[in-house]
């Protein structure tokens, strides 16, 4: 079959190329001409890879059609300039056009499927990275990681992170009490409080069994987590705020008639009391 598309006379060419901000930035503003809206917090995380020296060649670079139009890479090149150094990556050219419409059109790979191709981090489950980004939220919203970022973060609090999972497992009596929100502040609290008496205070949430008629406010927390399941950012916060409010009481001998949120992080981080 024969074809007078102009597209098809023009045989696709490779070449790895060391891209400069400079080129980048010429690529974007003469060749970029119809492409998707550009996600800042994707260009700012693959910038942050490339400055730390994190960027990985691999076979994913940039793609021009047969007329010099832009057709892959944007947030890439993008990347480049805000990086403001060269990176090293490969340039196809004489790309079909309506190759396009197989790109990016497969099932998207999670975070957790990229750290488990990577092979760095064993087996990264949905919890483990949930535990990871309200940790690392903490009050306020969980950061947006990089695939190397993640599994960076997931080595330097791994000790933590099985803390959490291990003392707050998902059994069914704790629905709504073992979650993400609760194992961020103990993996945090991991930090700073004796192991033993953090155990036990998983231990006593999870089951909602004390020993004295002082350690009711774990009692009264526990019925709060489970009667209180919302997902917006605001009630997550709440929940964050009484956990954390509830442990430090507890932690000091106090019984609390009435939990109210923390106003401030009670379980710092190592790195962010650093300075």
């Amino acid at each position: 079959m024969t074809t007078n598309s102009r597209s098809s006379s023009i045989e696709p060419v490779c070449q790895r190329m060391s891209i400069t901000p400079d080129q980048a930035m010429q690529w974007l503003e003469t060749a970029n001409t119809n492409n998707r809206k550009v996600s800042d917090s994707h260009v700012q995380r693959l910038a942050r890879d490339m400055v730390e020296g994190k960027w990985t060649l691999t076979h994913a670079g940039i793609a021009f059609g047969p007329d010099g139009t832009l057709l892959d890479g944007q947030h890439r090149l993008w990347a480049i300039c805000m990086a403001g150094i060269s990176v090293e990556m490969f340039v196809w050219r004489g790309i079909d056009p309506q190759s396009m419409m197989a790109i990016d059109c497969g099932k998207s790979r999670s975070m957790a499927d990229i750290l488990n191709i990577a092979g760095e981090n064993g087996d990264v489950g949905s919890h483990r990275l949930a535990v990871l980004r309200g940790m690392l939220g903490g009050f306020g919203n969980p950061p947006a990681l990089s695939p190397s970022e993640a599994s960076l973060s997931l080595r330097v609090h791994h000790d933590a992170i099985e803390f959490a999972l291990v003392n707050l497992p998902g059994v069914v009596s704790a629905r709504g009490v073992n979650t993400a929100t609760t194992r961020a502040v103990v993996a945090r609290a991991h930090y700073a409080v004796d192991h033993v008496m953090l155990k036990d205070f998983c231990r006593k949430l999870t089951t909602g069994i004390v020993t004295s008629d002082d350690e009711g406010v774990i009692v009264l927390l526990r019925q709060h987590l489970r009667d209180n399941r919302g997902g917006s950012y605001s009630q997550r916060m709440q929940r964050y705020g009484k956990v954390e409010r509830t442990l430090s009481a507890w932690l000091k001998g106090e019984n609390l008639a009435r939990i109210y949120p923390a106003s401030r992080e009670l379980f710092p981080l190592p790195e962010e009391t650093k300075g």
